[in-house]
C-alpha cells in the first residue's frame, strides 16, 4: 500500500489539533487515543511496522534426568487363586 507522504502529514496535523484540544480539555481517554494514531502515521512515513518489544525468555538450564529402572513385570505370568496364567492368555480386563 502506497500513500503519500502529504497526505499523510495532512492527517498528523489534523490529529495533532484533536490533541491539543484534547490536552486542554483534560480528556485523558483522547489524548490516549489521538497519540496512538499520530503514531501509527509515524511509523507509516518511516515504512515500519509499529514497534513491539520481544523479551527473550528465559531458558531454563539443561537437566540431565536418570529414571529408575524396575524390573518389568508384565512378563512375569500372574497368579491368581485358580494358579499360574501364562502371558498369551492373560487379558487386561481379568482381575
Amino acid at each position: 500500500m502506497n500513500i503519500p507522504a502529504n497526505q499523510i502529514c495532512d492527517h498528523i496535523e489534523s490529529q495533532v489539533t484533536k490533541l491539543r484540544q484534547a490536552i486542554s480539555n483534560g480528556d485523558q481517554a483522547t489524548v490516549r487515543e489521538t497519540s496512538a494514531v499520530i503514531e501509527a502515521y509515524c511509523n507509516l512515513l518511516k515504512g515500519s511496522a509499529p514497534a513491539t518489544k520481544q523479551v527473550p525468555m528465559p531458558t531454563p538450564p539443561q537437566q540431565d534426568y536418570v529414571l529408575p529402572t524396575q524390573p518389568s513385570s508384565f512378563a512375569k505370568p500372574l497368579v491368581q487363586s485358580g494358579g499360574e496364567i501364562e502371558e498369551k492368555d492373560r487379558n487386561i480386563l481379568d482381575f
